[in-house]
């Protein structure tokens, strides 16, 4: 055979098994409708009615209501968070106490996670195989608290670990889970610390007052924002921030003025940033003062609020009966870059 007919051959050949390599699932091939871009979840109407999602695709259009578009069905009454773990979505629905579990990347319904051991759920972590979810219970009884523990990889409880009054947010590091014990229709002032290993509670570390938000920096430590008791308690107390130093769980604070009630801590590039009185301020994590100057043009007594990649996004209430809004700042020059129409109480914006 001539050589010019053997490189023919060769080069048919290669291209042959390129071409069957990408038609049995080249990385090109699109994974579903809401693949790239961010969700909102939507509370709703309180006691009545659905929650909601919305999707914001990175090209510019905005969807909402996904899950029933894609289900033909609702979500249940308050949509109060949702968590991405590969390619699932775990949204937890708080009145219906269930969370519903998704293709993060078509929202199609995949399974349903409810029953006695899903009680007021609140929020949703999953590592090493695992799911957590934390349940108030019933939110009068302070001694029914709990985290319910879940296999990933089929969606059944494994196991629930009795926590003190009102976990809420949750945040897995090194094999340790941390729960904000914030005190539900109380107010409560500890951090549970989970051995995920044998899903124990080996220790419970006291804060402030109502610590709402957690975070964690470069260095692994653990930050807390507590809000302090407000006013109507009769014993208003100050807000503070915490850290957990990582490893050896020392911790350390600083504290707000009497009548300050900081909420919604969030961490980026050195630095936490935390809504005041309806300003947005910055901390650098050496500081040993909390700072006296907010950052210029992202005033607002938002909702919720993330920060990403240099992004803030503050989620915007209006009344809690109608459609609410998203606004997305430069959070270096504080200008508004965008405005984003949502749901009916607008939460979390949640990144894949």
């Amino acid at each position: 055979m001539k050589k010019s007919n053997v490189l023919f051959y060769v080069a048919f050949l290669a291209l042959f098994i390129s071409s069957c390599s990408d038609d049995e699932g080249g990385s090109d091939e699109p994974k579903g409708d809401y693949e790239n871009g961010y969700f909102v979840t939507n509370e709703g109407p309180f006691q009545n009615g659905s929650g909601t999602i919305t999707f914001v695709d990175d090209a510019g259009p905005v969807s909402q209501n996904v899950y029933k578009t894609v289900n033909n069905e609702d979500l249940g009454n308050i949509v109060n968070s949702m968590y991405i773990a590969d390619d699932k979505g775990y949204v937890v629905v708080n009145n219906s106490g269930r969370v519903v579990v998704v293709n993060r990347f078509t929202m199609e319904k995949e399974a349903v996670i409810d029953g006695e051991f899903i009680n007021n759920p609140r929020y949703f972590v999953a590592g090493n195989g695992k799911g957590y979810i934390s349940n108030w219970g019933d939110p009068f009884n302070a001694g029914d608290d709990f985290i319910t523990v879940i296999s990933l990889a089929n969606n059944t409880v494994l196991t629930t670990i009795p926590v003190g009054e009102g976990p809420e947010n949750l945040l897995l590091e090194a094999g340790r889970l941390y729960v904000c014990l914030e005190g539900g229709y109380n107010q409560n002032n500890k951090v549970a610390v989970i051995n995920t290993e044998d899903d124990s509670v080996e220790s419970t570390i006291e804060v402030g007052d109502v610590p709402n938000s957690i975070t964690i920096d470069r260095n692994s430590d653990i930050w807390i924002l507590c809000q302090g008791k407000p006013d109507y308690t009769g014993d208003e107390t100050k807000g503070s921030i915490y850290k957990i130093e990582s490893g050896t769980n020392a911790v350390s604070s600083l504290d707000f003025t009497m009548t300050q009630h900081p909420k919604l801590l969030n961490y980026e590039n050195e630095k936490l940033y935390y809504n005041l009185d309806s300003k947005i301020y910055s901390m650098d994590i050496t500081a040993t003062d909390i700072p006296t100057n907010s950052i210029d043009g992202l005033d607002g007594d938002y909702y919720t609020m993330n920060i990403d990649n240099g992004e803030l996004y503050a989620t915007d209430a209006g009344d809690f009966a109608s459609e609410g809004s998203l606004k997305v700042f430069n959070l270096t020059s504080g200008d508004l870059m965008q405005t984003i129409t949502t749901g009916i109480i607008p939460g979390q914006v949640v990144f894949p």
